[in-house]
Protein backbone atom coordinates (compact mmCIF):
# COMPACT_ATOMS: atom_id res chain seq x y z
CA UNK A 1 0.00 0.00 0.00
CA UNK A 2 1.55 3.34 -0.79
CA UNK A 3 1.97 6.01 1.99
CA UNK A 4 -0.17 8.69 2.45
CA UNK A 5 0.66 12.18 3.10
CA UNK A 6 0.38 12.28 6.63
CA UNK A 7 3.88 9.50 6.45
CA UNK A 8 2.44 6.19 7.37
CA UNK A 9 1.38 3.69 5.71
CA UNK A 10 -2.25 2.61 5.44
CA UNK A 11 -3.07 4.80 8.11
CA UNK A 12 -4.61 8.28 8.30
CA UNK A 13 -3.68 10.79 10.42
CA UNK A 14 -6.82 10.65 12.59
CA UNK A 15 -6.79 6.67 12.78
CA UNK A 16 -3.38 7.24 14.45
CA UNK A 17 -4.80 9.79 16.65
CA UNK A 18 -6.97 7.38 17.94
CA UNK A 19 -4.91 4.64 18.24
CA UNK A 20 -2.93 6.72 20.35
CA UNK A 21 -5.88 7.61 22.95
CA UNK A 22 -7.22 4.12 22.92
CA UNK A 23 -3.90 3.11 24.42
CA UNK A 24 -4.77 5.70 27.21
CA UNK A 25 -1.26 7.78 25.66
CA UNK A 26 -1.40 11.52 24.56
CA UNK A 27 0.24 13.74 21.99
CA UNK A 28 1.51 17.37 22.50
CA UNK A 29 -0.84 20.18 21.92
CA UNK A 30 1.09 21.62 19.00
CA UNK A 31 0.34 24.57 15.79
CA UNK A 32 1.58 23.35 12.57
CA UNK A 33 2.74 26.84 11.47
CA UNK A 34 4.88 27.71 8.43
CA UNK A 35 7.91 28.04 10.78
CA UNK A 36 10.89 25.80 10.79
CA UNK A 37 9.27 24.40 14.44
CA UNK A 38 6.35 23.66 15.45
CA UNK A 39 5.00 25.29 18.96
CA UNK A 40 3.84 23.96 21.76
CA UNK A 41 0.49 24.80 23.36
CA UNK A 42 0.94 25.82 27.50
CA UNK A 43 -0.76 24.03 29.44
CA UNK A 44 -2.57 26.26 32.18
CA UNK A 45 -5.25 29.26 32.54
CA UNK A 46 -7.18 30.42 29.53
CA UNK A 47 -7.31 33.81 29.54
CA UNK A 48 -10.26 33.79 27.25
CA UNK A 49 -7.63 36.11 24.66
CA UNK A 50 -6.21 35.06 21.39
CA UNK A 51 -3.01 36.54 20.22
CA UNK A 52 -0.93 36.94 17.01
CA UNK A 53 2.34 34.48 18.36
CA UNK A 54 4.94 35.62 16.12
CA UNK A 55 6.80 31.71 17.08
CA UNK A 56 3.46 30.56 15.24
CA UNK A 57 2.79 33.13 12.37
CA UNK A 58 1.11 31.32 9.42
CA UNK A 59 0.72 34.16 7.47
CA UNK A 60 -3.27 34.36 7.54
CA UNK A 61 -5.43 36.26 9.18
CA UNK A 62 -6.73 33.49 10.94
CA UNK A 63 -2.95 32.59 12.72
CA UNK A 64 -4.51 34.09 16.35
CA UNK A 65 -3.70 31.71 18.87
CA UNK A 66 -5.01 31.49 22.81
CA UNK A 67 -3.20 33.37 25.19
CA UNK A 68 -2.77 30.66 28.02
CA UNK A 69 -0.64 31.19 31.46
CA UNK A 70 1.00 28.01 33.16
CA UNK A 71 1.15 29.83 36.51
CA UNK A 72 -2.72 30.80 37.02
CA UNK A 73 -3.74 34.49 36.24
CA UNK A 74 -0.60 35.40 36.41
CA UNK A 75 1.87 36.48 33.39
CA UNK A 76 5.14 36.70 33.53
CA UNK A 77 5.83 39.45 31.03
CA UNK A 78 10.03 40.65 29.79
CA UNK A 79 10.10 43.79 27.65
CA UNK A 80 13.31 44.62 25.79
CA UNK A 81 14.26 48.49 27.70
CA UNK A 82 16.03 50.79 26.15
CA UNK A 83 19.94 50.99 25.03
CA UNK A 84 20.87 54.42 27.33
CA UNK A 85 22.95 56.65 25.67
CA UNK A 86 20.51 59.08 24.09
CA UNK A 87 16.97 60.45 24.82
CA UNK A 88 13.96 58.47 24.13
CA UNK A 89 11.82 59.58 21.34
CA UNK A 90 8.59 59.05 19.61
CA UNK A 91 9.67 55.71 18.14
CA UNK A 92 10.36 54.54 21.27
CA UNK A 93 7.05 55.51 23.02
CA UNK A 94 5.01 54.30 20.28
CA UNK A 95 6.58 50.57 21.29
CA UNK A 96 6.36 51.56 25.10
CA UNK A 97 2.73 53.25 25.00
CA UNK A 98 0.91 50.43 22.67
CA UNK A 99 2.14 47.58 25.45
CA UNK A 100 1.58 49.30 28.03
CA UNK A 101 -2.51 49.66 26.83
CA UNK A 102 -2.01 45.60 26.34
CA UNK A 103 -0.61 45.48 29.89
CA UNK A 104 -3.40 47.54 30.89
CA UNK A 105 -5.92 45.38 29.31
CA UNK A 106 -4.54 42.57 30.59
CA UNK A 107 -4.78 43.48 34.81
CA UNK A 108 -8.44 45.66 33.80
CA UNK A 109 -9.92 43.90 31.58
CA UNK A 110 -9.23 40.23 31.95
CA UNK A 111 -8.09 40.70 35.74
CA UNK A 112 -4.82 39.03 35.32
CA UNK A 113 -1.22 39.88 37.49
CA UNK A 114 1.33 40.96 35.61
CA UNK A 115 5.09 40.92 36.65
CA UNK A 116 7.01 42.35 33.92
CA UNK A 117 10.60 43.09 34.00
CA UNK A 118 12.54 46.02 31.88
CA UNK A 119 15.80 45.17 30.90
CA UNK A 120 17.97 48.27 30.71
CA UNK A 121 21.32 48.05 28.31
CA UNK A 122 23.87 50.05 30.01
CA UNK A 123 26.94 48.93 28.33
CA UNK A 124 27.18 48.66 24.73
CA UNK A 125 28.99 49.94 21.82
CA UNK A 126 27.17 52.93 21.39
CA UNK A 127 27.22 53.92 25.09
CA UNK A 128 30.58 53.94 24.39
CA UNK A 129 31.36 56.00 21.72
CA UNK A 130 28.81 58.60 23.21
CA UNK A 131 30.97 58.60 26.34
CA UNK A 132 34.11 58.51 24.55
CA UNK A 133 32.61 61.52 22.06
CA UNK A 134 31.77 63.58 25.23
CA UNK A 135 34.51 62.65 27.41
CA UNK A 136 32.43 61.37 30.04
CA UNK A 137 32.63 57.69 32.49
CA UNK A 138 29.96 55.32 30.37
CA UNK A 139 28.29 54.64 33.83
CA UNK A 140 27.87 58.51 34.36
CA UNK A 141 26.17 58.35 30.94
CA UNK A 142 24.07 55.67 30.92
CA UNK A 143 22.62 56.69 34.49
CA UNK A 144 21.49 60.21 33.21
CA UNK A 145 20.12 58.84 30.41
CA UNK A 146 18.48 55.68 32.14
CA UNK A 147 16.70 58.79 34.48
CA UNK A 148 15.55 60.75 31.48
CA UNK A 149 14.24 57.70 29.55
CA UNK A 150 12.08 56.55 33.04
CA UNK A 151 11.01 60.84 33.42
CA UNK A 152 9.56 60.30 30.01
CA UNK A 153 7.46 56.82 30.40
CA UNK A 154 6.32 58.90 33.34
CA UNK A 155 5.47 61.26 31.20
CA UNK A 156 4.02 59.21 28.55
CA UNK A 157 1.81 57.31 31.16
CA UNK A 158 3.19 54.05 30.86
CA UNK A 159 3.23 52.11 34.28
CA UNK A 160 6.41 51.10 35.95
CA UNK A 161 7.91 48.19 35.17
CA UNK A 162 8.23 45.63 38.37
CA UNK A 163 11.29 45.41 38.18
CA UNK A 164 14.11 47.17 36.43
CA UNK A 165 17.20 45.13 35.60
CA UNK A 166 20.74 46.56 34.34
CA UNK A 167 23.04 44.99 32.63
CA UNK A 168 25.94 45.87 34.83
CA UNK A 169 24.14 44.58 37.76
CA UNK A 170 23.96 41.08 36.04
CA UNK A 171 27.45 40.33 34.92
CA UNK A 172 28.03 37.15 37.14
CA UNK A 173 24.82 35.57 36.24
CA UNK A 174 25.81 36.69 32.50
CA UNK A 175 28.93 35.09 32.73
CA UNK A 176 27.32 32.13 34.40
CA UNK A 177 24.90 31.44 31.72
CA UNK A 178 27.52 31.65 28.70
CA UNK A 179 29.41 29.07 30.66
CA UNK A 180 26.19 26.38 30.53
CA UNK A 181 25.65 27.41 26.76
CA UNK A 182 29.32 26.23 26.37
CA UNK A 183 28.62 22.93 28.43
CA UNK A 184 25.93 22.41 26.58
CA UNK A 185 28.13 22.56 23.15
CA UNK A 186 26.61 25.59 21.84
CA UNK A 187 29.46 27.75 22.28
CA UNK A 188 33.20 27.92 21.36
CA UNK A 189 35.86 30.46 22.62
CA UNK A 190 38.41 32.46 20.23
CA UNK A 191 42.12 33.31 20.22
CA UNK A 192 41.39 36.74 21.10
CA UNK A 193 39.16 35.74 24.50
CA UNK A 194 35.87 36.41 22.23
CA UNK A 195 33.09 33.39 22.87
CA UNK A 196 30.43 33.15 20.12
CA UNK A 197 27.70 30.91 20.14
CA UNK A 198 27.61 28.16 17.42
CA UNK A 199 24.14 28.26 15.25
CA UNK A 200 25.54 24.92 13.48
CA UNK A 201 25.86 23.01 16.27
CA UNK A 202 22.49 24.40 17.96
CA UNK A 203 20.51 23.71 14.23
CA UNK A 204 19.64 25.68 11.56
CA UNK A 205 16.16 25.00 11.55
CA UNK A 206 15.78 24.91 15.18
CA UNK A 207 17.24 28.08 15.41
CA UNK A 208 15.26 29.43 12.60
CA UNK A 209 11.61 29.16 14.64
CA UNK A 210 10.98 32.96 14.90
CA UNK A 211 12.85 33.77 11.78
CA UNK A 212 14.78 32.34 8.93
CA UNK A 213 17.54 34.03 8.01
CA UNK A 214 20.16 34.21 4.73
CA UNK A 215 22.47 31.04 5.22
CA UNK A 216 25.34 34.29 4.94
CA UNK A 217 22.77 36.77 6.81
CA UNK A 218 23.82 37.43 11.19
CA UNK A 219 21.87 40.36 10.95
CA UNK A 220 24.32 42.32 12.82
CA UNK A 221 27.92 44.24 11.69
CA UNK A 222 30.23 41.92 13.51
CA UNK A 223 32.29 40.30 10.32
CA UNK A 224 35.15 38.73 12.62
CA UNK A 225 37.05 35.98 10.94
CA UNK A 226 37.20 34.40 14.41
CA UNK A 227 33.92 33.30 13.81
CA UNK A 228 33.16 29.78 12.06
CA UNK A 229 30.31 30.93 10.60
CA UNK A 230 28.35 33.90 9.09
CA UNK A 231 25.42 33.37 11.47
CA UNK A 232 27.66 33.22 14.91
CA UNK A 233 26.75 35.92 16.80
CA UNK A 234 29.15 37.23 19.64
CA UNK A 235 28.28 35.84 23.56
CA UNK A 236 31.14 38.01 24.81
CA UNK A 237 33.40 40.02 23.38
CA UNK A 238 37.19 40.49 23.89
CA UNK A 239 38.38 44.18 25.38
CA UNK A 240 39.89 46.73 23.12
CA UNK A 241 41.58 49.30 24.04
CA UNK A 242 39.92 52.22 25.83
CA UNK A 243 37.19 49.91 26.41
CA UNK A 244 35.28 49.14 30.15
CA UNK A 245 35.74 45.44 30.75
CA UNK A 246 35.67 42.56 33.22
CA UNK A 247 37.11 39.72 34.06
CA UNK A 248 36.29 36.61 33.07
CA UNK A 249 36.85 32.95 32.56
CA UNK A 250 37.48 33.93 29.07
CA UNK A 251 39.84 37.23 29.97
CA UNK A 252 38.72 40.24 30.14
CA UNK A 253 35.56 41.78 28.18
CA UNK A 254 31.94 42.24 28.01
CA UNK A 255 28.78 40.97 27.02
CA UNK A 256 27.11 40.56 23.99
CA UNK A 257 24.16 42.52 23.10
CA UNK A 258 22.03 39.84 22.82
CA UNK A 259 23.20 37.47 26.06
CA UNK A 260 21.84 40.26 28.20
CA UNK A 261 18.16 39.97 27.70
CA UNK A 262 18.48 35.85 28.01
CA UNK A 263 19.98 36.65 31.65
CA UNK A 264 18.44 39.15 32.61
CA UNK A 265 15.07 37.60 32.47
CA UNK A 266 16.14 33.92 33.60
CA UNK A 267 17.41 36.10 36.63
CA UNK A 268 14.11 36.85 37.74
CA UNK A 269 11.51 34.15 35.83
CA UNK A 270 13.97 31.28 35.64
CA UNK A 271 13.95 28.72 32.46
CA UNK A 272 10.56 29.58 31.01
CA UNK A 273 8.87 32.47 30.16
CA UNK A 274 4.75 33.15 29.43
CA UNK A 275 5.30 36.52 27.08
CA UNK A 276 8.28 38.37 25.82
CA UNK A 277 7.61 41.78 23.88
CA UNK A 278 9.76 44.40 21.70
CA UNK A 279 9.54 46.36 18.31
CA UNK A 280 9.05 44.15 14.79
CA UNK A 281 12.76 45.44 14.22
CA UNK A 282 14.24 43.24 17.46
CA UNK A 283 12.32 39.95 15.92
CA UNK A 284 15.68 39.34 14.09
CA UNK A 285 18.38 39.48 14.93
CA UNK A 286 17.82 40.08 18.55
CA UNK A 287 15.08 37.83 19.82
CA UNK A 288 15.94 35.19 17.19
CA UNK A 289 19.56 35.18 19.06
CA UNK A 290 17.52 35.10 22.71
CA UNK A 291 15.61 32.31 22.12
CA UNK A 292 18.50 30.15 20.37
CA UNK A 293 20.31 31.01 23.88
CA UNK A 294 17.86 30.03 26.58
CA UNK A 295 17.00 27.16 25.04
CA UNK A 296 20.76 26.55 24.47
CA UNK A 297 21.12 26.80 27.91
CA UNK A 298 17.82 25.24 29.08
CA UNK A 299 17.63 22.13 27.09
CA UNK A 300 14.61 22.94 25.99
CA UNK A 301 13.20 22.99 23.16
CA UNK A 302 10.43 26.58 23.77
CA UNK A 303 11.74 29.00 26.01
CA UNK A 304 9.05 31.85 25.83
CA UNK A 305 5.73 30.54 24.91
CA UNK A 306 4.88 34.23 23.25
CA UNK A 307 6.70 37.01 21.33
CA UNK A 308 4.21 39.99 20.55
CA UNK A 309 5.84 42.71 18.34
CA UNK A 310 4.45 46.05 17.70
CA UNK A 311 4.78 47.82 14.37
CA UNK A 312 7.05 51.14 14.03
CA UNK A 313 5.96 55.03 13.75
CA UNK A 314 7.04 56.09 10.61
CA UNK A 315 7.24 60.07 9.56
CA UNK A 316 4.64 60.42 6.92
CA UNK A 317 6.34 60.06 3.27
CA UNK A 318 9.67 58.51 5.18
CA UNK A 319 11.00 55.21 3.87
CA UNK A 320 12.36 54.47 7.26
CA UNK A 321 11.25 54.00 10.65
CA UNK A 322 11.92 56.43 13.66
CA UNK A 323 15.27 56.03 14.46
CA UNK A 324 17.88 57.97 16.05
CA UNK A 325 21.05 56.88 13.47
CA UNK A 326 19.07 57.86 10.73
CA UNK A 327 18.28 61.53 12.93
CA UNK A 328 14.51 61.50 12.09
CA UNK A 329 13.23 61.38 15.72
CA UNK A 330 11.08 63.79 17.36
CA UNK A 331 12.09 63.55 21.07
CA UNK A 332 9.55 62.96 23.62
CA UNK A 333 9.54 65.78 25.66
CA UNK A 334 9.50 68.14 22.44
CA UNK A 335 5.83 66.43 21.46
CA UNK A 336 4.78 67.35 25.01
CA UNK A 337 5.14 71.06 24.46
CA UNK A 338 2.74 71.07 21.98
CA UNK A 339 0.74 68.09 22.55
CA UNK A 340 -0.39 66.03 25.71
CA UNK A 341 0.30 62.02 26.45
CA UNK A 342 -4.17 61.57 26.03
CA UNK A 343 -3.30 62.48 22.28
CA UNK A 344 0.01 60.24 21.72
CA UNK A 345 -2.01 57.30 23.45
CA UNK A 346 -5.34 58.29 21.10
CA UNK A 347 -3.15 58.16 18.30
CA UNK A 348 -2.01 54.75 19.70
CA UNK A 349 -5.47 53.30 20.41
CA UNK A 350 -6.55 54.09 16.98
CA UNK A 351 -4.17 51.65 14.90
CA UNK A 352 -3.96 47.70 15.86
CA UNK A 353 -0.32 47.23 18.27
CA UNK A 354 0.93 44.99 15.43
CA UNK A 355 0.59 47.37 12.34
CA UNK A 356 2.89 50.42 11.76
CA UNK A 357 1.49 54.08 12.74
CA UNK A 358 1.97 56.76 10.03
CA UNK A 359 3.38 60.13 12.32
CA UNK A 360 1.29 63.30 10.23
CA UNK A 361 -0.31 66.16 10.95
CA UNK A 362 -3.65 64.41 9.70
CA UNK A 363 -3.11 61.79 11.75
CA UNK A 364 -2.66 63.91 15.18
CA UNK A 365 -5.36 66.12 14.63
CA UNK A 366 -7.67 63.26 13.95
CA UNK A 367 -6.22 62.11 17.63
CA UNK A 368 -6.80 65.33 19.28
CA UNK A 369 -9.78 66.11 17.72
CA UNK A 370 -11.06 62.64 19.44
CA UNK A 371 -9.40 63.36 22.85
CA UNK A 372 -11.62 66.67 22.74
CA UNK A 373 -14.75 64.90 21.73
CA UNK A 374 -14.12 62.42 24.76
CA UNK A 375 -13.23 65.42 27.49
CA UNK A 376 -16.48 67.42 26.08
CA UNK A 377 -18.70 64.25 26.49
CA UNK A 378 -17.46 63.53 29.97
CA UNK A 379 -17.79 67.21 31.01
CA UNK A 380 -21.26 67.83 29.22
CA UNK A 381 -22.48 64.80 30.94
CA UNK A 382 -22.14 66.60 34.34
CA UNK A 383 -23.39 69.72 33.40
CA UNK A 384 -26.32 67.69 32.27
CA UNK A 385 -26.43 65.70 36.10
CA UNK A 386 -25.68 69.12 37.74
CA UNK A 387 -28.90 70.34 35.64
CA UNK A 388 -26.87 73.31 33.79
CA UNK A 389 -28.29 71.31 30.60
CA UNK A 390 -32.16 71.19 31.09
CA UNK A 391 -32.95 69.89 27.70
CA UNK A 392 -32.69 66.59 26.15
CA UNK A 393 -34.90 63.23 27.44
CA UNK A 394 -32.66 60.29 28.24
CA UNK A 395 -34.30 56.69 28.19
CA UNK A 396 -32.81 55.34 31.00
CA UNK A 397 -33.62 51.54 29.95
CA UNK A 398 -31.93 52.24 26.24
CA UNK A 399 -28.85 53.86 28.11
CA UNK A 400 -28.36 50.62 30.67
CA UNK A 401 -28.90 48.27 27.43
CA UNK A 402 -26.43 50.46 24.99
CA UNK A 403 -23.75 50.57 28.30
CA UNK A 404 -23.82 46.78 28.29
CA UNK A 405 -23.72 46.29 24.71
CA UNK A 406 -20.93 48.25 23.99
CA UNK A 407 -19.14 46.88 26.97
CA UNK A 408 -19.37 43.89 25.61
CA UNK A 409 -18.30 45.13 22.41
CA UNK A 410 -14.79 46.51 23.89
CA UNK A 411 -14.17 43.34 25.65
CA UNK A 412 -14.86 41.13 22.51
CA UNK A 413 -12.58 43.81 20.36
CA UNK A 414 -9.93 43.61 23.16
CA UNK A 415 -10.02 39.28 23.59
CA UNK A 416 -9.34 39.95 19.64
CA UNK A 417 -5.30 40.06 19.93
CA UNK A 418 -6.03 43.52 21.60
CA UNK A 419 -8.47 45.64 18.67
CA UNK A 420 -8.16 48.98 20.38
CA UNK A 421 -9.74 50.72 17.30
CA UNK A 422 -12.89 48.49 17.17
CA UNK A 423 -13.12 49.11 21.07
CA UNK A 424 -13.05 52.81 20.88
CA UNK A 425 -15.37 52.74 17.83
CA UNK A 426 -18.05 51.50 20.12
CA UNK A 427 -16.76 53.87 22.68
CA UNK A 428 -17.01 56.94 20.49
CA UNK A 429 -20.65 55.59 19.02
CA UNK A 430 -22.12 55.52 22.77
CA UNK A 431 -20.77 59.13 23.11
CA UNK A 432 -22.27 60.01 19.93
CA UNK A 433 -25.79 59.03 20.98
CA UNK A 434 -25.61 59.69 24.33
CA UNK A 435 -24.84 62.99 23.36
CA UNK A 436 -27.17 63.56 21.06
CA UNK A 437 -30.00 62.58 23.42
CA UNK A 438 -28.84 65.02 25.62
CA UNK A 439 -28.77 67.76 23.60
CA UNK A 440 -32.25 70.13 23.85
CA UNK A 441 -33.97 70.16 20.49
CA UNK A 442 -37.31 72.32 19.33
CA UNK A 443 -39.40 69.75 20.89
CA UNK A 444 -38.07 69.80 24.20
CA UNK A 445 -39.53 71.67 27.13
CA UNK A 446 -38.49 72.34 30.46
CA UNK A 447 -40.69 69.50 32.04
CA UNK A 448 -39.70 67.02 29.42
CA UNK A 449 -38.29 63.07 31.17
CA UNK A 450 -34.71 63.75 32.13
CA UNK A 451 -32.67 60.96 33.64
CA UNK A 452 -29.64 62.22 35.07
CA UNK A 453 -28.64 58.75 36.76
CA UNK A 454 -28.88 57.36 32.93
CA UNK A 455 -26.46 59.96 32.22
CA UNK A 456 -24.38 59.12 35.04
CA UNK A 457 -24.10 55.38 34.27
CA UNK A 458 -23.24 55.98 30.58
CA UNK A 459 -20.65 59.00 31.94
CA UNK A 460 -18.97 56.39 34.13
CA UNK A 461 -18.36 53.73 31.99
CA UNK A 462 -16.66 55.75 29.72
CA UNK A 463 -14.39 57.59 31.94
CA UNK A 464 -13.67 53.79 33.83
CA UNK A 465 -12.60 51.82 30.81
CA UNK A 466 -10.45 55.10 28.87
CA UNK A 467 -8.88 55.60 32.63
CA UNK A 468 -7.72 51.95 32.41
CA UNK A 469 -6.49 52.23 29.33
CA UNK A 470 -4.41 55.11 30.44
CA UNK A 471 -6.10 58.22 29.71
CA UNK A 472 -5.34 60.88 31.81
CA UNK A 473 -9.30 62.31 32.02
CA UNK A 474 -9.18 65.78 34.30
CA UNK A 475 -12.92 65.98 35.09
CA UNK A 476 -14.40 68.37 37.58
CA UNK A 477 -15.63 65.23 38.89
CA UNK A 478 -11.92 63.90 39.31
CA UNK A 479 -10.29 67.04 40.52
CA UNK A 480 -12.97 67.53 43.03
CA UNK A 481 -12.60 63.99 44.63
CA UNK A 482 -8.55 64.93 44.55
CA UNK A 483 -6.24 66.88 47.21
CA UNK A 484 -6.55 69.74 44.58
CA UNK A 485 -10.82 69.53 45.40
CA UNK A 486 -10.08 73.51 46.51
CA UNK A 487 -9.09 73.97 42.34
CA UNK A 488 -12.50 73.11 41.48
CA UNK A 489 -13.69 74.97 44.37
CA UNK A 490 -11.95 78.12 42.92
CA UNK A 491 -13.12 77.70 39.48
CA UNK A 492 -16.74 76.86 40.40
CA UNK A 493 -16.59 80.80 42.33
CA UNK A 494 -14.76 82.34 39.69
CA UNK A 495 -17.23 81.08 36.94
CA UNK A 496 -20.34 82.21 38.83
CA UNK A 497 -18.80 85.64 39.63
CA UNK A 498 -18.14 85.95 35.89
CA UNK A 499 -21.58 84.88 35.34
CA UNK A 500 -23.14 87.79 37.35
CA UNK A 501 -20.55 90.50 35.84
CA UNK A 502 -21.50 89.35 32.34
CA UNK A 503 -25.41 88.93 33.47
CA UNK A 504 -25.66 92.40 34.56
CA UNK A 505 -23.54 93.53 31.78
CA UNK A 506 -25.91 92.53 29.06
CA UNK A 507 -29.41 93.41 31.30
CA UNK A 508 -30.76 96.88 30.80
CA UNK A 509 -32.74 96.70 33.88
CA UNK A 510 -32.58 99.73 36.04
CA UNK A 511 -31.39 101.70 33.24
CA UNK A 512 -33.01 105.28 31.92
CA UNK A 513 -33.43 105.88 28.15
CA UNK A 514 -32.46 108.79 26.66
CA UNK A 515 -34.68 111.20 25.54
CA UNK A 516 -36.18 109.98 22.62
CA UNK A 517 -33.88 106.74 22.90
CA UNK A 518 -36.00 103.45 21.51
CA UNK A 519 -35.28 100.07 23.74
CA UNK A 520 -32.86 98.84 21.07
CA UNK A 521 -30.72 101.87 21.22
CA UNK A 522 -30.37 101.53 25.12
CA UNK A 523 -29.26 98.27 24.95
CA UNK A 524 -26.52 99.30 22.14
CA UNK A 525 -25.59 102.50 24.51
CA UNK A 526 -25.05 100.51 27.24
CA UNK A 527 -23.42 97.71 25.57
CA UNK A 528 -20.60 100.13 24.27
CA UNK A 529 -20.27 101.84 27.58
CA UNK A 530 -19.94 98.68 29.60
CA UNK A 531 -17.53 96.88 26.85
CA UNK A 532 -14.77 96.94 29.35
CA UNK A 533 -16.68 94.26 31.56
CA UNK A 534 -17.41 91.82 27.97
CA UNK A 535 -13.67 92.74 27.52
CA UNK A 536 -12.82 91.44 30.82
CA UNK A 537 -15.33 88.35 30.75
CA UNK A 538 -13.85 86.96 27.80
CA UNK A 539 -9.92 87.72 29.31
CA UNK A 540 -10.46 85.40 31.93
CA UNK A 541 -12.17 82.61 29.80
CA UNK A 542 -8.84 83.37 27.19
CA UNK A 543 -6.36 82.93 30.20
CA UNK A 544 -8.47 79.81 31.86
CA UNK A 545 -8.25 78.58 27.68
CA UNK A 546 -4.23 78.81 28.14
CA UNK A 547 -4.11 76.60 31.03
CA UNK A 548 -6.21 74.13 29.23
CA UNK A 549 -9.57 75.26 31.07
CA UNK A 550 -12.53 75.68 28.83
CA UNK A 551 -15.41 77.64 29.64
CA UNK A 552 -18.56 77.30 27.80
CA UNK A 553 -21.19 79.81 27.76
CA UNK A 554 -24.68 77.77 27.96
CA UNK A 555 -27.33 80.78 27.90
CA UNK A 556 -27.47 82.35 31.34
CA UNK A 557 -25.22 79.83 32.83
CA UNK A 558 -21.82 79.34 32.27
CA UNK A 559 -19.80 75.62 32.79
CA UNK A 560 -16.07 74.75 32.72
CA UNK A 561 -14.11 71.70 31.91
CA UNK A 562 -10.63 70.74 31.57
CA UNK A 563 -9.22 70.03 28.19
CA UNK A 564 -5.88 68.85 26.69
CA UNK A 565 -3.46 71.33 24.72
CA UNK A 566 -5.02 71.43 21.22
CA UNK A 567 -2.63 72.31 18.34
CA UNK A 568 -5.20 74.60 16.67
CA UNK A 569 -6.18 77.64 18.46
CA UNK A 570 -8.40 78.48 16.53
CA UNK A 571 -10.18 75.76 16.53
CA UNK A 572 -10.90 76.56 20.14
CA UNK A 573 -11.42 80.59 19.98
CA UNK A 574 -14.48 79.25 17.70
CA UNK A 575 -15.98 77.07 20.10
CA UNK A 576 -16.13 79.80 22.59
CA UNK A 577 -17.80 82.46 20.86
CA UNK A 578 -20.21 83.88 22.54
Amino acid sequence: MAPTSSGFVGITLSRFVRSISARGLTLPARCLCAKAETWTVPKGFDTGVKVHNSLCHKGRGDSLVPLILPHGKTARWYVCGPTVYDSAHLGHASSYVRFDIIRRILESFFNLRVVQVMGITDIDDKIIARANQTGEDFMSLARREEKKFLEDMAAMKVLPASHYSRVTDHIPSIQAFISHIMNNGYAYTTTSGSVYFDVKSFGLQRYGKLHHPASDDDGSEDSSSEKRSPQDFALWKAAKRGEPWWESPWGKGRPGWHIECSAMSSAIFGESLDIHTGGIDLLFPHHTNEIAQCEGCFQRDQWANYFLHAGHLFLKKDADKMSKSIGNVIGISEFLQTYSSNHFRVLCLLMRYRHNIEYSEDALHKAVRLTNQITSFLSDCEAYMSGQITGGAVAESLAYQRVDETSQKVRQAFADDFDTPRALEAIMDLIRETNSQMQPSSQSCSNSARSPVAVGYVSSFVASTLSSLGLDLHTKESVASSTRSHLSSTLDALVTFRDEVRGWALSTDGSSKAAGETAKELKKRLQHERAPLFKACDDVRTKLAADNIQMKDRGGVTTWEFMDRKVNQNEKDSENER
